[in-house]
């Protein structure tokens, strides 16, 4: 029967380690190797069939760093918009560049890497990686939720409706009138992240997985010089994040 962990049975990996926990038959830790790849992990571990791979993640310490400064990078740009906002006195706009402030800062550096998580596909020496010691894997159970965030009235997670549009998630979960009314990011679970048109004369076609967030995103005037950077670099920290982050002991 496959174990599910909600994170794994120790906070901190060894340097000769490599750790994986979900829905895998065989948690824990597994001695590493300098040829150890992505498949020989996932094979050992025994990924149930139950697992979802389109929401599981690789994390890699050497992978922070970038993360940190992009997380750094958009505290200050929100504490200088929430700075600029005080002068036009709405308080709904305060109040929304904080819950932003407090859900950037709260986020946890995971180090997650873009990959291949299917263990079939895995087979394929393109999309089988070799680990690095201390890398850790999750294989999450798979979500029926989709999370609608970024510049709305309030954050909302909603049920997923197989074949609905992403905007059409919005009716349930107003934009604030700061938000930018031509597009949305779709942040996939995969990490995947996908800018589409949604005013009448640039509306794309999108799909958005269960699991995944519709990033609204902000005005570019509202930052400033950072423009439109920064709802790049707003999807770009939620594209890593993954299903059940805030429980995992080994994240920062």
């Amino acid at each position: 029967m496959a174990c599910l962990l909600a994170a794994p049975l120790m906070t901190t990996v060894q340097a000769d380690e490599v750790f994986i926990w979900g829905l895998v038959q065989s948690p824990g830790p597994y001695q590493w190797r300098d040829d150890l790849r992505l498949r020989d992990l996932t094979n050992a571990a025994g990924v149930s069939l139950q697992s979802w791979p389109l929401g599981a993640a690789l994390l890699r310490d050497s992978a922070k760093k970038e993360q940190r400064k992009l997380q750094a990078g958009l505290i200050f740009d929100l504490h200088t918009a929430r700075v600029n906002a005080e002068r036009i006195q709405d308080p709904s706009l305060t109040a929304l560049l904080e819950r932003q402030l407090q859900q950037v800062s709260g986020m946890p550096i995971t180090g997650r890497i873009k990959t291949e998580m299917n263990p079939l596909k895995q087979r394929l020496r393109a999309f089988n990686p070799i680990l690095q010691p201390g890398d850790r894997v999750v294989y999450p159970p798979k979500p029926s939720t989709i999370r609608v965030t970024g510049a709305v009235n309030q954050e909302c997670v909603l049920d997923f409706v197989a074949a609905q549009r992403p905007q059409d998630y919005l009716a349930a979960c107003p934009r604030h009138w700061t938000a930018n009314p031509d597009y949305l990011y779709l942040v996939q679970p995969d990490g995947t992240v996908q800018t589409i048109g949604i005013a009448p004369w640039n509306s794309q076609d999108g799909w958005q997985a269960e699991g995944g967030s519709v990033y609204v995103p902000f005005q570019a005037a509202l930052f400033g010089d950072s423009g439109n950077a920064f709802n790049d670099d707003m999807a770009a920290l939620l594209a890593t994040q993954y299903i059940g982050v805030g429980a995992n002991a080994a994240d920062e």
